[in-house]
């Protein structure tokens, strides 16, 4: 572990996200007053509980794309962790200048794992604060975006299936159990996707993140 420390300094890269969590909850201590993201829409939505096992995922998901990056590709993992932490900077200043939250959570009581693990998950999340966009869906593509257009994912056609389906449920899930609006998911996706095209075009070349020495 040692040697893999004094080798590979990017592994540091890793130890910022859950700085970045850490910053997303503190944001709720210090704003009072925020702006109501709901829509005609939301209400269309139907609550499905099950969906709080795609939603859990994402806590897995998105470290473990990270690891999987850093142990196969050195300049692939450099490029990720540009990509992703570009856009998540972004969300989370808007998050202080723009401080949203939802107002339509329903009424999780009742007996089941599923209904209490959304529970949970609102007791952990209150307020319904900090919305849009969704960095519950921002990161989950970011991280998709960056691993599997690269080598050597980009031709594990399973594995990449599997990560696209994986993205796809976690961003359902944001709405299925009433975390988000789907204003905040198509936001959330969106920034994704151009800070992916954004570090393509800062980093030129090398489209397929191949080893770099420079680091």
């Amino acid at each position: 572990m040692r040697e893999l420390l004094r080798e590979r300094k990017d592994i540091y890269w890793l130890l910022a996200w859950p700085l970045l969590g850490a910053f997303y909850f503190v944001c709720k201590l210090f704003i009072s007053n925020y702006h109501i993201v709901h829509f005609a829409f939301d209400d269309k939505i139907p609550f499905l509980p099950a969906f709080v096992l795609p939603y859990v995922l994402w806590y897995l998901y998105v470290p473990g794309l990270m690891i999987l990056t850093f142990l196969n590709n050195k300049d692939a993992f450099k490029r990720q962790q540009f990509a992703f932490y570009t856009g998540a900077i972004i969300c989370s200043l808007v998050f202080v200048i723009y401080p949203t939250m939802i107002d339509f959570r329903p009424d999780a009581s009742g007996k089941g794992l599923f209904l209490w693990m959304v529970r949970i998950t609102y007791s952990n999340d209150t307020p319904a604060a900090n919305v849009f966009p969704s960095l519950h869906c921002y990161e989950a593509l970011s991280v998709h975006l960056t691993t599997f257009t690269v080598e050597p994912f980009k031709k594990k056609v399973i594995w990449r299936t599997a990560s696209a389906i994986s993205v796809l449920l976690i961003c359902l899930s944001t709405v299925f159990i009433k975390q988000h609006s789907f204003v905040d998911v198509i936001s959330g996706c969106l920034m994704a996707v151009v800070s992916w095209l954004f570090i393509n075009i800062l980093f030129g070349g090398n489209k397929n993140g191949t080893e770099n020495k420079t680091v």
